[in-house]
């Protein structure tokens, strides 16, 4: 059975074919926010190996917006196309550098002076991100006894974070290793990206023309 993998939250994004129990095929590329130029054709060249898809697993961050929600609306499209399940799993379940560990930290920066904590133990998300303050964030990282990711080029200022990023390929190996009874769970759920917080939005600095009809 194959399980076919999208990871598209942050500029390292990947795709990859999983089948019985071995990685078939896993495709890489590099884009900063035009996921939708450069996904396409290694997906495509997945598709073309696909044997007899199981489900489709989609990597829902957090990390980057438009990314992430590219990623998904093409999870959707190829589900629809073969009429197979689609589940979502946090990309934070599929960070290399972290297999092995029982548990470990991820914090980020989640941008106008905010940041993001999470826990990840025994391969689940024990504690989803969670949006403060900077000293907020720096209190978590201190009382934290373990390892600290982040998926940012950079540490936090505030703690030592080793820099890392999600892969397909082990996002699959995480779907994989999901009972039938949690793939039927998750199907049943729309995939959805993990909000860091509402969408910023800021009005046109252009004057607006007001008719004298109006």
């Amino acid at each position: 059975m194959d399980i076919l993998a999208i990871e598209t939250s942050t500029a390292l994004g990947s795709a990859a074919l999983w089948r019985d129990g071995r990685l078939v095929d896993v495709q890489d590329f590099q884009s900063e926010r035009n996921h939708n130029a450069v996904l396409f054709a290694p997906l495509a060249a997945l598709v073309k190996e696909l044997q007899d898809l199981e489900c489709i697993v989609c990597g829902t961050g957090p990390g980057s917006y438009t990314g992430i929600r590219v990623g998904i609306a093409a999870a959707i499209g190829v589900s629809l196309a073969k009429n197979t399940s689609l589940i979502g799993l946090s990309s934070l379940l599929a960070l290399r550098h972290t297999q092995g560990l029982e548990r470990f930290a991820v914090c980020g920066d989640a941008r106008r002076g905010s940041w993001w904590w999470a826990e990840v133990v025994n391969g689940r998300l024990a504690v989803p991100p969670l949006n403060g303050t900077a000293n907020e964030a720096a209190a978590r990282a201190s009382a934290w006894c373990g390892q600290i990711f982040t998926i940012d080029p950079a540490s936090p200022p505030f703690c030592e974070a080793t820099h890392t990023w999600p892969r397909a390929d082990i996002l699959a190996t995480t779907a994989a290793g999901l009972s039938e009874a949690t793939v039927a769970q998750l199907a049943a759920q729309p995939v959805e990206p993990i909000y860091l917080g509402p969408a910023f939005v800021t009005q046109s600095k252009k004057s607006v023309f007001a008719s004298p009809y109006a």
